[in-house]
């Protein structure tokens, strides 16, 4: 995929993934317009991360952990003093190697530093690739919530190589191509078929599987973030998992991964829905979830309907006692329903 994306709040932002991109990279930035450049780095990625700063030869590398914990305001505020300490300016972009959090925390510090400066995404994971690099969304957590602070930014460039994917355990692999479910459920019934034909193949890593799942994760989401970049209605589909999901990923602290939270969180909104989702509906997501490998179960160590509606009910989406949230009425298709701290209760029942 190689397709540049029209914004209004922004000029451009292309995306290029594919296989054997990592050689192009170089050139890929000087099109961006890149000169001056600090790669923020997954240091688990240390072997790539090398690589590309030999191919760059100018940029500078900082190293961080990543996982969950890195989304907060004390590392945002580390890495501002590692930027100044490298002498980065207004005309330096930071490009963002790794998965969904060093992508988010990378994006949120572009967005503020010196009132904002260019910006770069390089997703190294299935998540990243088919979600959290795409469409301008960065944040931090705070106080126990997930993506409490945030920006919508886009970055001027997404540049992946699939081939970067060999790497990832089972686990870190399946995890994208539940967002890539979840937006097909809501969104597109052809691409949904689609993938439960290929999910047998996804779950065995099969490359050209991964590439036309991938291609599909983004263009659904480019088409609705188009229509919607501000998140003020098309774009809350995109949500469909992730009100549940998300309140599930806060309680397990680091227990579950993002992908897991989400894949158990659409089945656990389908029953908190169960009078406008058709038990056929919650049958194809089940069995495509189960094909990738996906849990499919609410994990008994985190079913606490107050803990998790204590979490829910403070959503970002929360309106009073109830929080909005998409749930499917025909695969491709849905409707806006709301959970209650009762209806959470018989979803993870």
């Amino acid at each position: 995929m190689d397709r540049a994306f029209e914004f209004v709040r922004r000029s451009t932002s292309r995306i290029v993934i594919g296989a054997g991109i990592e050689a192009r990279l170089p050139q890929l930035l000087r099109e961006s317009g890149a000169q001056r450049m600090v790669l923020v780095y997954d240091e688990a990625l240390q072997p790539l991360a090398q690589r590309l700063l030999a191919a760059l030869s100018t940029a500078k590398g900082l190293p961080v952990h990543g996982g969950e914990s890195l989304k907060t305001l004390t590392a945002i505020a580390d890495m501002v003093g590692r930027l100044r300490a490298v002498n980065a300016d207004r005309s330096t972009t930071l490009l963002a190697l790794g998965g969904g959090t060093v992508t988010d925390f990378t994006g949120f510090l572009a967005s503020i530093y010196l009132r904002g400066v260019p910006f770069i995404a390089c997703p190294t994971t299935t998540l990243a690739m088919c979600d959290a690099a795409l469409g301008g969304k960065n944040g931090v957590d705070f106080d126990g919530r997930k993506n409490e602070l945030g920006t919508i930014r886009q970055p001027e460039l997404i540049v992946a190589d699939t081939a970067w994917l060999q790497t990832l355990p089972d686990p870190m692999f399946r995890e994208g191509f539940v967002e890539a479910v979840k937006k097909a459920a809501v969104l597109d019934a052809g691409h949904f078929t689609r993938l439960e034909q290929l999910a047998p193949l996804l779950h065995q890593r099969d490359a050209a599987a991964a590439r036309e799942a991938i291609d599909m994760a983004v263009a659904m989401k480019m088409a609705v973030v188009l229509a919607d970049e501000g998140e003020s209605d098309r774009r809350r589909w995109l949500n469909f998992g992730h009100t549940i999901g998300h309140a599930l990923e806060s309680l397990a602290a680091g227990a579950l991964r993002h992908g897991e939270c989400i894949a158990i969180g659409m089945l656990a909104e389908c029953r908190a829905a169960a009078n406008v989702v058709p038990p056929a509906v919650f049958t194809r997501l089940h069995d495509v979830l189960a094909g990738l490998g996906a849990p499919t179960t609410f994990p008994r160590a985190f079913a606490d309907a107050d803990r998790l509606w204590s979490l829910a009910g403070t959503d970002k989406k929360a309106r009073g006692d109830h929080v909005p949230m998409i749930v499917p009425t025909a695969i491709g298709t849905g409707i806006v329903a709301e959970l209650t701290r009762a209806r959470l209760a018989v979803a993870i029942a």
